[in-house]
């Protein structure tokens, strides 16, 4: 092989050794390419999945924002509804007691003009005006209620305020005095009649009493 022979062997083998490494260079640019291109990807991929997530986020607040309005709205609604029954209902008990107080100065102007010495109410209609204020009570679903002596006593209807002793074994416990009247309101007790009770208390013997009788 003459020496121009292989100066020109050694000339293409350089040529394929640069063609390979162009070759590989430019393998090696469409990896990072596609590299690169997968990372836009995701990375849009990922601001789209957050505006998803910043719209829903609103949509709650708003949501949330609305329901504490209706939530608000009706409550007001409901505490109207509550004070207009309340009106409704207390509105007859205190026409009532000023019907009943009206009376009363009416009376007392009456009696004022009259000379002193008649100027005393009778007792009757002082006595009176309990039963106006009890047929106010009745109609709004009050019933009142007094024991009688030797009745039983109830701690869920009546509040013993004194004790009475007695001797008689068969009166312990018992009603010895309603000193004030009890009110139930719809079968349910809101003022305890007020009561004397009796408590036995056993005869102390008395020096020489025969003990056996």
């Amino acid at each position: 092989m003459t020496e121009m022979q292989v100066l020109e062997c050694q000339e293409s083998s350089e040529n394929i050794n640069a063609d390979s490494e162009v070759m590989e260079a430019a393998g090696e640019s469409s990896d990072d390419t596609d590299d690169t291109n997968s990372i836009l990807k995701s990375i849009s991929e990922l601001d789209g999945r957050i505006d998803q997530m910043n719209q829903l986020f609103i949509q709650k607040i708003q949501h949330t924002a609305y329901e504490e309005k209706i939530v608000d709205q009706m409550h007001a609604e409901l505490q109207k509804y509550k004070e207009d029954m309340y009106a409704q209902l207390v509105r007859p008990i205190l026409l009532d007691i000023i019907e009943i107080r009206d009376s009363i100065r009416r009376i007392s102007a009456n009696y004022e003009v009259k000379p002193e010495t008649d100027q005393c109410i009778p007792l009757k209609t002082f006595r009176d005006y309990t039963f106006d204020l009890q047929d106010v009570l009745e109609k709004n679903n009050i019933t009142i209620y007094d024991s009688k002596e030797g009745d039983e006593f109830n701690s869920l209807k009546q509040r013993a305020l004194k004790k009475v002793m007695t001797s008689a074994e068969e009166l312990h416990g018992k009603i010895a005095e309603s000193m004030s009247s009890g009110y139930d309101y719809m079968g349910k007790t809101i003022s305890p009649e007020k009561v004397a009770v009796y408590i036995y208390r056993k005869p102390e013997i008395t020096e020489g009493e025969n003990i056996n009788g």
